[in-house]
């Protein structure tokens, strides 16, 4: 009986936590980047990709997914305000000499953005393009 008990308690848990994973987030919007960049500390190649809401935290926390499914980011975001809503959803890009890092996300309509945390990787980009400037 203990073990029957037992294969049934792992059979729910196990249930609940497939429909757990698989719950859908919300696609924020679906771009085409025509060059390759980096979000953490991760490259890019240029492609179609799609972002998300994470199910998680959908507040501060996005997906990033190629359209092949080869490259996935979840990128740690926090908010950011504009007077007037977007007049288009896009994705905002900072360049530091030849590297392109993702900024920004903003979705038509919304007056709240979101804005990736500063990496470390960025912050040195940004220093060395500060330092060949001037």
């Amino acid at each position: 009986m203990k073990t029957i008990r037992m294969l049934l308690t792992i059979a729910l848990l196990l249930g609940a936590a497939s429909v757990y994973t698989q719950a859908e987030s919300q696609t924020l919007l679906a771009v085409s980047i025509p060059f390759g960049f980096t979000v953490g500390d991760q490259n890019f190649p240029a492609g179609d990709y799609t972002v998300s809401d994470s199910f998680v935290h959908p507040e501060t926390v996005i997906q990033l997914r190629s359209s092949d499914g080869k490259y996935f980011a979840v990128i740690q975001t926090h908010p950011t305000y504009s007077l007037d809503p977007s007049a288009k959803s896009e994705l905002i890009f900072q360049r530091y000499g030849s590297v392109y890092f993702l900024s920004q996300i903003r979705t038509q309509g919304d007056s709240t953005g979101r804005e990736l945390w500063e990496t470390r990787a960025k912050a040195l980009a940004k220093e060395r393009n500060d330092a060949e400037g001037k």
